[in-house]
């Protein structure tokens, strides 16, 4: 019989689902159902199965440009445009999350708050949006010459303001439908907002009434400096890459301090890393498939990714089992994609002389995002640990292959559900009740 852990904080839950697994070489496998992918049936199926594990959210990811070369030999990471999609989840579903990735550089903010909010409104208070900043897909998007980082995060923390204004142009009882005297709507409570800034003029109001949630979830992504400060002004999730204790809890205390800097709790703000299981009948089993999936990836190709995530530099001439010369790693500073995901391989190569092959590893399986391997109840006492420990509030799942979210439904979340650390049922109907932040009072409510 599993243990029980008293305490009433519980481990918040989302799925980010690829093309039959998020490793590269998964959609090789008989399981991956990757012929299905691009049919509205799979991701749907798919929402439902991570709805009936009580999850707090289906997750939406997305590139907006696809490497064409890389598709010859790997599964497109998301065919279906994220918002679009969370419509259809939405309507197939009645309690789960749905959050969908959509980028500040490539829309503006008057569309974007307005799809959002009408998506709040279609799931009843189950809508959430992953605010990125896009490390490619200028080629897509008519924007040259292409805004470094600190101009794509300005442009981002501009956006997102724009947006949240407009979420609160409307107060909760503007409309007053008094048929007697012809009054459909109290202007007073309708507000204009009137930005003028650096990158956007927005007048407002939204066209859109205050939604279900009061404004739908924030999720952001970034674990740069500039990150992590755009998270703490106005994210509610954040999903970030960690790859042990020490730096999660960190990141953690980090970022729930500067988000008390700017006057928000720390509960405000669920802090969720990536994890990437592969659960095994024995510790064996799971290193065996682990093994497995790295023989079906093409190495080429594969190491033109591991480049791609170290800043673009030149892998040739280096052993596939061989470290890579320090000196031909840049300095953080002068990469301008994708920054912290580019610190975490690179530290790996220079502090723990990671080969090329355990760095392709680590980025074909999980794009840098923390890989566990072992048992189901190996797998259920390293979430716990994090969670316990003060490193995480709860995961986004990524399963490595289609059998890997099979066994993490059936095996590990009982046991997280017998350790009293994960719902057995849901309690609340809005992403927010799901995810225990609070419901952010209209601006103009006073």
């Amino acid at each position: 019989m599993a243990r029980q852990v008293s305490g009433r904080r519980q481990m918040r839950l989302a799925l980010s689902a690829g093309v039959g697994g998020v490793h590269q070489g998964a959609w090789r496998r008989p399981d991956s159902r990757t012929e299905d992918w691009g049919t509205p049936e799979l991701i749907i199926s798919l929402a439902r199965e991570t709805e009936a594990a009580r999850f707090d959210a289906f997750f939406l990811s997305d590139v907006s440009s696809p490497n064409r070369a890389l598709t010859r030999v790997q599964a497109p990471y998301l065919y279906f445009e994220p918002l679009l999609a969370a419509v259809a989840i939405a309507r197939a579903t009645s309690r789960i999350g749905v959050i969908a990735t959509a980028s500040t550089t490539f829309h503006e903010p008057y569309n974007l708050a307005r799809q959002v909010a009408t998506l709040d409104h279609l799931s009843g208070g189950r809508a959430g949006w992953n605010a990125v900043t896009s490390s490619i897909g200028e080629q897509n998007f008519g924007r040259r010459p292409w805004p470094d980082h600190a101009g794509r995060y300005e442009r981002a923390a501009e956006f997102i303001d724009v947006v949240e204004q407009l979420w609160d142009s409307w107060e909760q009882d503007a409309l007053v439908h008094d048929r007697a005297s012809g009054v459909f709507a109290d202007i007073d409570k309708i507000h204009t907002i009137d930005h003028e800034g650096p990158h956007f003029a927005v007048a407002g109001p939204l066209n859109v009434r205050r939604t279900p949630q009061g404004r739908p979830v924030i999720v952001q992504a970034g674990s740069s400096p500039a990150g992590r400060d755009l998270a703490a002004r106005h994210a509610n999730m954040v999903f970030t890459a960690q790859q042990d204790l020490a730096e999660a809890q960190e990141f953690y205390r980090d970022l729930k301090a500067r988000a008390a800097s700017y006057g928000r709790p720390g509960t405000d703000i669920a802090i969720l890393p990536g994890v990437s299981p592969i659960i095994g009948d024995s510790a064996a089993d799971a290193k065996a498939i682990q093994e497995s999936l790295l023989d079906l990836v093409d190495e080429a190709t594969a190491t033109a990714r591991l480049a791609d995530q170290l800043g673009g530099i030149d892998l040739t001439g280096i052993g596939f089992n061989e470290p890579i010369p320090l000196e031909r790693l840049p300095a953080a500073a002068d990469v301008e994609r994708r920054r912290s995901r580019f610190q975490i391989f690179a530290d790996l190569a220079r502090n723990e002389r990671w080969t090329v092959r355990r760095l392709v590893g680590l980025e074909v399986a999980s794009y840098g995002h923390w890989r566990l391997v072992g048992t189901a109840e190996q797998v259920a006492d390293e979430l716990e640990r994090w969670f316990l420990a003060g490193g995480a509030d709860g995961f986004i799942v990524m399963p490595p292959y289609q059998d890997a979210l099979t066994r993490f439904f059936a095996r590990v979340v009982p046991i997280l559900q017998d350790r009293g650390v994960f719902r057995r049922e849901y309690t609340g109907r809005t992403l927010r009740d799901h995810l225990g932040v609070t419901y952010p009072q209209n601006r103009w409510a006073s």
